[in-house]
């Protein structure tokens, strides 16, 4: 990918972490007493709305950074509030000394979003027992309408030894001085975004895999959600395509480590991708679901994460995928499953009648 403009990712990323003396609290204390703004809500705008026990609302939204280049929002993004709501509904019920980690992250997406709403998640824990906790999800739009239906299952740690070395019961990295200076005193998510929607002419001409490789070698350019976290496809094949992210210190939550709803984004875009490289000109596409399963914690710690992504059925209407999301070292940070609907004459947007 060639990057001929500013990308938020490269700048040096702002927000705040929780003290780790919060730690002593109890998990619904914690949540409570959080005031100031983690990185990724002045990167896209999601925040930690409220909580009560066995619930937590978060809320994004939809800004114009959040768009593909098709022009359409990816239901992977929904992760970000979802991702959040899910996890801090089971942290509302533990006691003081434990911590938790996503183990799996399922969503289906029911209905497009459009730029301009803000999206509402709103979890629920179902059940929380001494080592597994689950918890479900609804993401509306602000009108009330039911956009998305995700679920998540935890693994409860109740002592800080025995959680991951990297997850949110350990001490947060430094704040990074890496990076340029911000481009603006607004947050990311609150300026103009930067990037290009690929014009429908050039769907109705060009086959998914075509614009694939124009993108890698930059006779095509990169989306607005591309300039906001880094990602970028690299490789592409009939039914397989490899992109990555970097993971700034944007992605942060108040515990100072990546949010899981950042590896969702990334998986779902690999998972579209592969599926792309699968459909000719003047077809779309639209994800049905993902199912992210979390193998490793990571670290902000500038690294990439590659997704390499391979279609498993293409069918008529249906085709299905799976992702492999490794780190710079190849250990294995998670594996997806997706499936996508095959739309012959839709723009590529998805907006507007068939035909």
């Amino acid at each position: 990918m060639q990057w001929s403009e500013p990308a938020v990712w490269r700048e040096r990323p702002r927000g705040a972490t929780v003290d780790a003396a919060a730690l002593a609290l109890t998990g619904l204390e914690q949540l409570r007493a959080i005031r100031a703004l983690p990185a990724m809500y002045h990167l896209t705008g999601t925040r930690f709305e409220s909580v009560a026990p066995r619930e937590a609302i978060f809320t994004m939204p939809v800004t114009g950074w959040l768009l593909s280049p098709q022009g359409a929002v990816p239901g992977g993004v929904l992760a970000l509030p979802g991702d959040g709501a899910l996890g801090c509904a089971i942290h509302t019920e533990l006691p003081s000394g434990s911590a938790y980690t996503t183990a799996e992250l399922s969503i289906t997406y029911l209905r497009p979003v459009t730029v301009g709403t803000r999206v509402r998640a709103h979890g629920r824990a179902l059940h929380i027992g001494r080592s597994l906790a689950f918890s479900n999800c609804d993401i509306t739009d602000q009108a009330g309408a039911l956009i998305a239906h995700a679920t998540s299952r935890c693994i409860v740690f109740h002592s800080a030894e025995n959680a991951p070395r990297r997850s949110g019961t350990a001490l947060p990295p430094p704040v990074s001085r890496d990076g340029d200076e911000p481009a603006s005193d607004l947050d990311p998510f609150m300026r103009a975004p930067a990037g290009t929607v690929l014009d429908q002419a050039v769907w109705d001409s060009t086959s998914g895999i075509d614009v694939l490789r124009g993108q890698i070698d930059g006779t095509l350019p990169a989306p607005p959600l591309h300039h906001l976290l880094g990602l970028a496809p690299v490789s592409v094949a009939d039914g397989s395509a490899e992109c990555v992210m970097p993971l700034s210190g944007w992605l942060n939550t108040p515990w100072g480590w990546p949010q899981g709803g950042f590896i969702a984004v990334l998986a779902d875009t690999a998972l579209g991708m592969a599926v792309q490289t699968t459909v000719p000109a003047a077809t779309a596409f639209a994800p049905v679901d993902i199912k992210v399963n979390y193998l490793r914690p990571v670290a902000a710690d500038g690294g990439l994460l590659h997704a390499r992504a391979t279609v498993v059925h293409r069918g008529r209407s249906l085709a299905v995928a799976t992702a492999e999301i490794v780190d710079d070292d190849g250990r294995r940070v998670a594996l997806a499953t997706g499936s996508a609907q095959i739309l012959p004459g839709r723009p590529a947007a998805l907006s507007g009648p068939p035909g």
